[in-house]
């Protein structure tokens, strides 16, 4: 055979192959809504509107300021339309998932993903109440009245964090909203199973635990978001039933926490061994996944206890100072942002994540409960920073992941940016103000929504509802399909074409459209100084002495 034949059939076979690693890379994410860790994900994706930096805050404007505009007319029509968006999403999880886990709103199917524990059924039912679904709600719990939660699918590790917060949260905030002694046995019977999750030599839970047989899942560290977000959820349980033991098991993981060794008051390392009790030092530092809740619980277990335990107060003051010290940093176009530390403490990552945009949110809360007016101006500081990275994109949806230019990432971005256009892949610039993306999916996400809503609540400024209406209205043009709602793949793409997960996660009943409905309602539903709300929004009442 002619050589130059051999070397024509290498090269087509070199330029299919190539052709079909794109063809996978693009649509990896059909299937699987994780994140990607390669690097193609840890820049920009796409060019960003080119607006000068004066113009950032015409971004942010919030339209008509007539006094009628947020009449009680507009916020019930709106308080509807957020009521509507949910039986929308109900309905599709009754039609295609009922009784599963979730939803898959592209192939119209459902997951076991949970264990069988029909999790999105059990994390929507406060919202259902709340929103006045009374039927959906009715139905709903008559389901779990008939759950057994002493076990899971055969071979399932149960995920503790997860299953605390979604399904004896769930449960528990039906319980305060309905008074149901059902709710209550079924939450009891959740939290007995977990329970097994704090069978090791300190106390601190395994990340996982086997139901089914009854014993922790063997793990040697545990990040601290898994291992301080449980102490509201099982504390109440203690509250509503009597029974102190719930309580003591995570009072001591709390002790734990405080007491391992740390560089930096106030500041904790992202994981800690569980069989020594001591923090892994090489870790980084961050508010963002896997520290978020910790923080945030902090803050929140003093106002459940009604400020009748002060050193929880203490600890998130400390740490709120602590982050103000080593993680805030300010834009050269002026925006604030909270990025990562490396252990070094020399290694800065100037990104900011969806996750980490609770933290505007509870800075308001804190704020309000503990006197801390300081603490305000940063949250609105923070907040303006989270919602503009929703305006800065075509689709008014805010990114996973966000990036502030600095010398040292965009020396790495200009030799990335010629590396991707080599081989053709597209690349995002940062824009005027200096702000890209570093991961461009949206999965229905309701951190900024919650900041929102808390800021409304305290400040009782009304362009933080009309910041969250015009979320809402990107969500609903964007993410509504005929049958439910799905994540987003490329934020900076209007195009509807495989542009969409096939995932519509639990937290997006009970979470986002929770706090859309809250949003918009009268103040005196679920008020801050009765209810404490839980990481994935179900209330709790505050426990004040009698």
């Amino acid at each position: 055979m002619p050589f130059f034949s051999i070397s024509l059939r290498k090269l087509i076979i070199v330029v299919l192959a190539c052709l079909l690693g794109l063809y996978l890379v693009s649509f990896s994410d059909y299937f699987n809504n994780g994140q990607s860790g390669s690097w193609v994900d840890s820049i920009d994706h796409g060019e960003l509107p080119q607006k000068s930096a004066a113009e950032a805050d015409d971004k942010l404007a919030v339209g008509p300021t007539a006094s009628d505009y947020y009449n009680a007319t507009t916020n019930y029509q709106r308080r509807q339309a957020v009521r509507e968006a949910t039986k929308h999403a109900w309905a599709a999880y009754k039609k295609f998932a009922w009784g599963k886990d979730e939803y898959r709103p592209l192939t119209k199917g459902s997951n076991l993903r949970w264990g069988d524990w029909a999790i999105t059924l059990v994390d929507s039912l406060d919202t259902l109440k709340l929103v006045g679904l009374e039927t959906e709600y009715k139905e709903a719990k008559q389901f779990v009245g008939t759950m057994r939660f002493d076990r899971t699918s055969r071979g399932y590790k149960t995920q503790f964090f997860e299953m605390t917060i979604r399904a004896l949260g769930g449960l528990l905030g039906a319980y305060e909203l309905d008074n149901d002694p059902m709710l209550l046995k079924q939450a009891k019977q959740v939290g007995d199973s977990l329970a097994y999750a704090f069978k090791t030599k300190t106390g601190l839970p395994t990340t996982r635990v086997d139901i089914n047989r009854k014993s922790p899942v063997p793990t040697d560290a545990i990040c601290i978001a898994e291992a301080g977000t449980l102490q509201l959820e099982f504390k109440k349980l203690s509250q509503l039933t009597g029974d102190d033991k719930y309580a003591k098991l995570v009072e001591n993981v709390s002790d734990i926490l405080e007491a391992a060794e740390k560089k930096h008051k106030g500041l904790y390392p992202l994981y800690i061994n569980i069989q020594t009790g001591k923090y892994d030092q090489t870790s980084s530092y961050t508010i963002g996944g896997k520290a978020d809740s910790f923080y945030e619980y902090l803050l929140k277990q003093y106002i459940l206890h009604d400020g009748k335990e002060p050193k929880f107060k203490e600890r998130y003051v400390t740490s709120v100072e602590a982050i103000k010290d080593k993680l805030l940093k300010k834009s050269s176009s002026g925006f604030s942002y909270i990025g990562e530390l490396a252990s070094n403490e020399k290694d800065f990552v100037h990104q900011m994540s969806h996750l980490a945009c609770f933290y505007p949110g509870l800075l308001a809360l804190g704020s309000k409960a503990l006197d801390r007016p300081q603490d305000l101006e940063l949250a609105k500081e923070l907040a303006r920073t989270c919602y503009y990275t929703y305006r800065m994109t075509p689709t008014g949806l805010g990114p996973e992941r966000f990036v502030f230019k600095s010398e040292k990432n965009q020396k790495l971005r200009n030799m990335l940016t010629w590396w991707l256009t080599k081989w053709f892949a597209p690349v995002y610039e940062f824009d005027a103000n200096g702000i890209g993306s570093a991961n461009t999916q949206y999965y229905l996400r309701p951190e900024t929504i919650e900041t929102m809503f808390i800021l409304y609540r305290v400040t009782g400024d009304t362009k933080y509802q009309e910041w969250g209406w015009n979320m809402f209205k990107a969500i609903e043009k964007y993410t509504k399909l005929e049958f439910g709602y799905a994540g987003i793949k490329d934020v900076y793409s209007t195009s509807t074409l495989f542009n969409r997960l096939n995932s519509m996660e639990s937290f997006f009943l009970a979470e986002t459209l929770k706090y859309l409905y809250l949003l918009f309602s009268p103040t005196d539903l679920l008020p801050l100084n009765e209810y404490v709300l839980n990481t994935e929004a179900h209330p709790l009442r505050i426990m004040k002495s009698k």
